[in-house]
């Protein structure tokens, strides 16, 4: 008996040991530290609730959704009724887009506990996520109308109604949330967005592009943008091209605005109008109206979309300037991330040009992660004209079919972004099929809210970058060059 006991005390004594421990590098912040000691806890006892629940915690912060939620199924086989356990568990459920199982369990805590302010924020969270803004802030006033003075139900409100495109109305209840807690992380970013998003901001853009043909050109575009109101937003618009091929060149400049404002909760339109002004070098110069109107939809967290007309100048070449040519187009797109693992894109539409012809387009796209940053999958591209040899390029038929492959990288505020892709191209129905590829860099260095600076460039051979085209694309080559600047006002 005395053997027994001695074996007991000699198991139980570093389990004793080991749980504080444990919980000491968890509140230090070293949490590698913190797993391998909650770890070994388990393993003399399996069914130690404080390990299992910080271990689940700690495997959601990591990522690891799947294996966190099959421990919050052991935790709440072993604690049913712990309301702790369960709130956490409907938070990772909404983290892993298991929204309506989500609701479902804060609304079980918030049965028992109708006053429990963590549940009522998740609840409003997890519903807002799921793409119903209208009802999360309806959830998210009904809490504050309980427990006026609690910050997180402020931000959350604060935080959706930003969401919705209010950012002028979001500002209030930010400032209320840091004035009861001055250290809080989020409000204070969620207070710096929101003052980027209100304040007026310039940006322009410059590039310049030239390709084996001979067709070069250089444009700048400066805007200007504020808000007119709580939701409305307006942009001013100034810029101008100049471009030339072999003895042939031309410039065009123009100026317009533009507006953009809220919907409901899922939607927004956007409306513009201008001139822009095509001047060849031989001249007989024209003046044609640009207009704008676009709609954008949100229905669902992971769906959006939207319809856009348009009616420009087709002024990327110097012969397209002296052709003094018109397009009105008509384009739809949609996007679906239905997980983080991947991604859906597609689009299309029509155009109609001034000198009578016709143009259809269709793209669509799927991209996977298959790393941290890094994303692959196939991209497909068909465009077509009603009539040949207008003088640009104009085939009835062109395709492209490539794998493409993406790869992001962030530290504090630098960014840099690659993109490539190979394939198959083919100019002209029954033509033999080329072979098609692209590459591109970006470098992006941010500071404050929203402000930033970029530089793009674009090196490829596809068929689509000719403006004046040749039914053989052999040695073709279009690159480009941009820089992007943004700073808030």
């Amino acid at each position: 008996m005395k053997a027994a006991c001695a074996a007991l005390l000699v198991l139980v004594a570093p389990l004793a040991a080991q749980l504080p421990d444990a919980e000491a590098a968890f509140q230090r912040g070293d949490y590698r530290a913190a797993r391998a000691a909650y770890e070994r806890v388990l393993v003399a006892d399996s069914t130690n609730v404080r390990s299992l629940y910080q271990l689940a915690i700690l495997d959601s912060w990591d990522g690891k959704l799947a294996r966190s939620l099959e421990r919050f199924g052991r935790l709440r086989r072993l604690a049913p009724r712990d309301g702790d356990i369960m709130v956490a568990q409907a938070r990772v459920l909404a983290w892993a887009d298991r929204t309506a199982a989500a609701g479902a369990l804060y609304d079980s805590v918030l049965a028992r506990t109708p006053d429990r302010t963590d549940a009522l924020a998740g609840r409003a969270r997890t519903v807002a996520w799921s793409g119903d803004l209208d009802g999360a802030v309806r959830l998210w006033r009904e809490a504050l109308a309980r427990h006026p003075d609690e910050p997180e139900l402020l931000i959350g409100l604060a935080q959706t109604l930003y969401w919705k495109g209010q950012p002028a109305l979001a500002e209030g209840y930010a400032a209320r949330a840091r004035a009861l807690a001055p250290q809080d992380r989020t409000v204070l970013e969620l207070e710096r967005e929101l003052r980027a998003a209100v304040r007026p901001s310039v940006r322009t853009t410059v590039d310049g592009a030239g390709d084996s043909d001979g067709n070069t050109f250089v444009a700048q575009e400066a805007y200007y943008e504020a808000s007119l109101s709580t939701a409305v937003r307006g942009t001013l618009r100034a810029g101008w091209r100049r471009a030339s091929f072999q003895a042939i060149g031309g410039a065009s400049y123009g100026v317009g605005g533009q507006v953009s404002a809220p919907l409901g909760a899922k939607a927004a339109v956007q409306a513009g109008l201008g001139v822009r002004r095509l001047q060849p070098d031989s001249g007989g110069g024209t003046t044609p109206l640009t207009a704008a109107l676009g709609l954008r939809l949100r229905p669902g967290r992971d769906v959006a979309g939207g319809i856009g007309y348009s009616r420009a100048p087709f002024d990327e070449t110097a012969t397209l300037i002296a052709s003094g040519l018109v397009v009105n187009a008509l384009d739809g797109s949609v996007d679906v991330a239905p997980s983080s693992h991947w991604s859906l894109s597609g689009g299309g539409g029509g155009a109609w040009l001034s000198d009578g012809n016709r143009r259809y387009s269709a793209v669509a796209a799927v991209l996977a992660r298959v790393l941290p940053g890094v994303q692959v999958g196939p991209f497909a591209r068909v465009m077509g004209y009603r009539q040949r040899g207008s003088g640009y390029f104009s085939p009835n038929r062109f395709s492209v079919l490539e794998g493409r492959v993406t790869a992001d990288w962030r530290r504090t505020r630098w960014g840099v972004r690659a993109d490539g892709g190979v394939g198959s191209q083919q100019v002209l129905q029954g033509a033999a099929h080329q072979l098609e590829w692209h590459m591109s860099l970006t470098l992006t260095r941010g500071w404050g809210a929203s402000n930033e600076i970029v530089l793009v460039g674009l090196v490829t051979n596809s068929a689509a970058a000719a403006a004046i085209g040749k039914t053989s694309t052999a040695g073709f080559s279009y690159r480009t060059l941009g820089l992007r600047f943004q700073q808030g006002l």
